[in-house]
């Protein structure tokens, strides 16, 4: 093409046309794909060197790829480089391109024709292009088809062609885990190679592959330790050190041995990529310098000192890239050397300076460091200017200020915390912080873990978690509402959702406590208007079914958490009032709780149980029905509204020990870790009796289980039994039958409910409930038994289709008199009329057309996976290759094992066609050539007969006019027929019409003559012979 664009033009009409780029691209892809079927070398090179660069504007090019191989193929050194760069660029997921099979033979001869021309010329260049290449496509097929070439290659002459082998071989080996067994050993020649480069190389590769599993190299640590004390190549000692650091924690023996001459180094270098390399080897080895007798090497102090010195140097530097690289080495150093910046308080200021530093990943090293600046004494004031630090934080670094705060503060267990007070106060101004919702859980477990194990601050952690619960109402807007929060108590009322449920576990567990925390000046206790005490405002707070802080409603987890406790802080409301009547308020400080709170408490719960009752969630409805259930049990009507204060309140003052027994009978305490190790060691307890359970009970607290009712009488004895509970007012069958029985024989019965609980008056009888106990009563009819969803009938009905004689039981037969029947009756299942066999076939044919559908399902997706595909996958998605991948694929790698010698199976492939083995000759023993030779004298004279048999032809006399001498005989070339089995008709009908006496059937003889003879012969000796060749090719 005359007047194609060329990627300058490409590249000016692309800045020429900056309001329709996209139309002058598409244009552009359309000539270019008209070029590509050009069949000249130099206009497919152009497109392609055009689709490269719009390749790197974010187009696709993975639809050229046969182009680029083409031009790959190209005998000109420029063509063939421009192709292979094209294949590198176009083929970004070779694993799933086809076309990267095409390239196999094409890179082998490249690789092999370096070996050709070795001494110079263009074949090494060839050559390093298909290297470059491979290393970009590299896939499992073609990494295990040219391992064996690439390995030739390392022992090239050409420094050039053994560098870029060994380092092609590190992507191979990606793709081709098995291939370093195959190869090691002579990777590891080439770490004693002539040439400086290619040793730089093998060490490139050896270091990359030894991040993966360091054991695999513990031999080669001789060679790199002569590296490293020979070697004055900064680039190489860099890779060599960081090689020697991994390979420290294999071999702890190796640390002493390299802290002499990486200490000289670090004095000596004036290098910063070195220095870093050096230093942060050495904190790599400190943890493993000590003797067998437990001492140090006399000069650990003097190398430490070191260490601190270059990396303050470090962190002092002005360079953003150094400073950070001076934290990581700091960060490396505390691993072995806790104390050490407690000596060094100018390093203390650097790293407080980087936590103000605008680059957030500086701040975020300098956090990771301040757990070993932190003392008792400094504890606190480090926290305080952390505290500041979080209000002007934001996003991820906020997160991570929160969970370092709390990490210091708990570190083994608690020992930088003096004030346990101060510490709550934090956690509380830390739940209060918006844009931390991940650590909302920490934050309650820390709340609740203080309040667990220490015992003077319950007090205060009671305290506080009620002015958060109470700061909730709608009293917090209220004059004076914010006196009753502490300063720590943000005034807009947003509290992390996690941190609610342990603010009332804590209220409700240590609800005893409430007295002496209100007690305290400054806390306004009130929700609402309406509220007539602290105990009164608790649990208006926890039972809201709305909620003022903005989450309505709350989660069903904090749900169920706040009923359980509200009847905890009940209990405690009663405790109280018991104990400000019998002292008539005198000696209890200025919390009581009179009768119009404590009626204001029971008409709350009351009132708002009913509405969490009604909950979607089990958890909280079953708690809000307990709750509700045994506030009823104790006495306290539901329309507690109609009643006096006094009656209510003198309910709920007797119940109050029962109460406390229940929900609260003693404070929770702490269990050690290793406690708890060692039951879940023991096992599960061993089962307990009911009558040992009972033992431990306080039975005097249930004052009203010793009245009679009518489930129990005077002595606590059970009236019934639940087995015989029907919730239709309905006895048993088996109470049906006997009295039946007893009615035939005209004697009493005698009911199985009497017989473990003894006679049952039938006074007290009438009263029980749901039928209990009355066993003279009549049965009801068939008729009434017919849909009752609560009646268990063992025996048929006649009126119900389902239970009668026809199909009854599992295979449809009837259920015989003389099978027992019990009180649960006999269970039935209607098998729907189906038998096994019809079930059988049904599931297989389900079966079949399951397959069929996942046929049908893999032929459309088939049809989805043709070259379009390419069109519609997203651009997104077309690039290297994924974390996963990737990842798989160093997973793989690190699992090649190199201490074990090779077996017998790890042999080296080899590229070899399939040669198809020859057919040996059949045996000719004499059987089998006398019936050849049998056969072939039949062939012979069945030919002889034919050639003495002559073909008969009809001479075209029909009429028969040669025999009677009308003319000579036609003499010609014979038309042959078949011969007549019967008189012809046509010559009979004209006999007849001529009135002439002829032969009924007149047969010419056929002249033949020599030279159709001779060509027959020669038609029968050609078939004769390709019967022949035919025979031999088979054989």
């Amino acid at each position: 093409m005359v007047f194609e664009k060329t990627l300058n033009d490409l590249v000016s009409g692309i800045r020429s046309h900056k309001r329709d780029t996209a139309l002058f691209i598409s244009q552009s892809i359309a000539e270019i794909k008209n070029e590509l079927q050009s069949p000249d070398f130099f206009t497919k090179s152009n497109a392609l060197q055009k689709l490269t660069f719009l390749q790197m504007m974010g187009y696709t090019m993975s639809w050229a790829a046969f182009a680029a191989v083409e031009v790959m193929s190209s005998p000109r050194f420029a063509l063939k480089r421009v192709g292979y760069l094209a294949a590198c660029q176009g083929l970004d997921q070779p694993d799933r391109s086809p076309v990267v099979l095409l390239t196999t033979n094409l890179l082998q001869k490249e690789l092999r024709g370096a070996n050709v021309n070795a001494n110079g010329g263009e074949n090494i260049y060839h050559a390093g292009l298909a290297i470059n290449c491979l290393s970009n496509i590299a896939t499992e097929d073609l990494g295990q088809a040219l391992l064996p070439e690439l390995l030739h290659m390392l022992s090239h002459p050409s420094p050039y062609i053994r560098k870029k082998a060994l380092l092609c071989l590190y992507k191979v080996f990606l793709k081709y885990p098995q291939g370093l067994r195959l190869s090691y050993d002579k990777i590891k020649l080439c770490l004693d190679d002539p040439h400086p480069s290619v040793v730089s190389c093998a060490v490139n590769v050896i270091t990359e592959l030894a991040e993966k599993n360091p054991k695999n190299y513990l031999p080669l640590a001789p060679s790199f330790f002569k590296l490293l004390t020979s070697s004055a190549n900064n680039w190489m000692l860099i890779k060599v050190v960081k090689l020697l650091g991994s390979l420290v924690p294999e071999e702890p023996r190796l640390a002493r041995k390299l802290l002499e001459p990486l200490s000289g180094m670090v004095k000596s270098t004036h290098a910063k990529s070195l220095l870093y390399e050096a230093v942060y080897a050495i904190t790599l080895c400190l943890p493993y310098v000590k003797k067998a007798d437990g001492t140090q090497p006399a000069n650990i102090p003097e190398v430490v000192e070191l260490c601190v010195e270059t990396l303050r140097s470090f962190v002092s530097d002005s360079d953003q890239n150094l400073k950070y690289l001076g934290l990581v080495g700091f960060g490396s150093l505390m691993s072995s050397q806790p104390r050490v910046l407690h000596s060094h308080p100018e390093c203390r200021g650097l790293i407080l300076q980087c936590l103000s530093d605008e680059d957030v990943t500086i701040r975020t090293r300098a956090l990771g460091l301040l757990k070993f600046m932190a003392t008792k004494r400094n504890l606190a004031d480090l926290i305080s200017q952390l505290l500041s630090h979080v209000e002007a934080a934001s996003g991820e670094y906020r997160c991570q200020l929160v969970e370092e705060i709390i990490r210091m503060c708990s570190s083994n267990k608690y020992e930088l915390v003096m004030d346990f007070s101060w510490y709550v106060d934090v956690l509380v101004i830390l739940a209060s912080v918006r844009g931390i919702d991940n650590q909302g859980d920490m934050i309650a477990m820390q709340w609740m873990d203080v309040a667990w194990r220490v015992l003077p601050v319950r007090c205060y952690a009671v305290r506080r978690s009620l002015e958060i619960l109470i700061c909730r109402g709608p009293g917090a807007d209220d004059e004076g509402g914010s006196s009753r929060r502490g300063d720590a108590i943000d005034s807009d009322r947003h509290f992390l959702p996690e941190v609610l449920p342990a603010a009332a576990w804590i209220v409700g567990e240590y609800s005893q406590l409430i007295p002496d925390g209100v007690d305290e000046e400054g806390l306004n206790t009130t929700f609402d208007a309406s509220s007539k005490g602290p105990f009164h405002a608790l649990i208006q707070a926890l039972t809201a079914p709305t909620d003022a802080a903005g989450m309505n409603p709350l989660p069903c987890s904090t749900q169920a958490v706040f009923v359980q406790n509200a009847m905890k802080v009940f209990s405690a409301a009663c405790q109280r009032n018991v104990e400000t009547q019998s002292n008539h308020g005198i000696n209890l400080g200025k919390l009581v709780c009179s009768d119009e709170e404590l009626h204001a408490c029971a008409e709350t719960l009351l009132k708002n149980l009913v509405i969490y009752a009604e909950s979607t969630d089990p958890e909280v409805k079953e708690r809000a029905f307990t709750s509700y259930q045994l506030l009823l049990s104790i006495g306290l009507p539901s329309s507690i509204s109609f009643t006096t204060v006094a009656s209510a309140a003198s309910t709920c003052r007797d119940s109050a020990a029962t109460l406390t027994y229940l929900l609260t009978p003693e404070p929770m305490k702490p269990i050690s870790s290793k406690a708890q190790k060692r039951l879940a060691a023991e096992g599960p307890p061993s089962p307990v009796s009911v009558r040992d359970w009972e033992k431990g009970v306080d039975w005097d607290v249930f004052w009203f289980a010793k009245e009679e009712t009518p489930w129990f009488d005077k002595d606590g004895n059970v009236r019934g039994s639940v087995e015989n509970i029907s919730f239709t007012k309905q006895l048993s069958n088996s109470t049906s039958r006997e009295v039946r029985e007893a009615d035939a024989v005209g004697t009493e019965p005698i009911s199985a409910i009497q017989q473990p609980f003894g006679d049952i008056t039938s006074a007290v009888a009438e009263k029980v409930p749901f039928g209990l106990g009355n066993t003279t009563a009549q049965p009801p009819s068939r008729n009434q038994r017919v849909g009752d969803p609560f009646y268990l009938n063992s025996r048929p009905s006649p009126t119900n289709a389902l239970f009668t004689s026809k199909g009854n039981g599992m295979g449809g037969g009837t259920v015989d008199a003389t099978t027992p029947t019990t009180r649960f009756g006999v269970l039935t299942l209607d098998s729907g009329g189906e038998s096994e066999e019809e079930s059988g076939r049904k599931q297989k044919k389900k079966k079949k057309k399951a397959k069929k559908t996942t046929k049908q399902g893999m032929g459309v997706a088939i049809a989805d996976s043709d070259d379009e595909d390419d069109d519609r996958v997203p651009q997104t998605k077309r690039g290297s290759v994924g974390k996963g991948d990737r990842a798989k694929e160093f997973a793989n790698l690190a699992l090649v094992d190199l201490t074990i010698p090779l077996g017998e199976n790890d042999v080296m492939p080899k590229n070899e066609h399939y040669v198809v083995p020859e057919r040996p000759p059949a045996r000719q023993d004499a059987a089998h050539q006398k019936q050849k030779k049998k056969k072939k004298d039949k062939d012979k004279k069945k030919s002889s007969r034919e050639e003495k048999t002559p073909s008969t032809a009809v001479t075209g006399d029909l009429l028969g006019f040669h025999a009677m001498g009308f003319g000579a005989p036609i003499v010609g070339k014979p038309t042959p027929l078949p011969a007549l089995a019967a008189p012809n008709p046509i010559n009979s009908a004209f006999d007849d019409l001529l009135g002439l006496e002829m032969h009924p059937s007149v047969e010419a003889s056929a002249v033949i003559k020599s030279s159709q003879l001779d060509e027959y012969k020669a038609r029968k000796a050609a078939k004769k012979a390709a019967k022949k060749a035919k025979k031999k090719s088979k054989v």
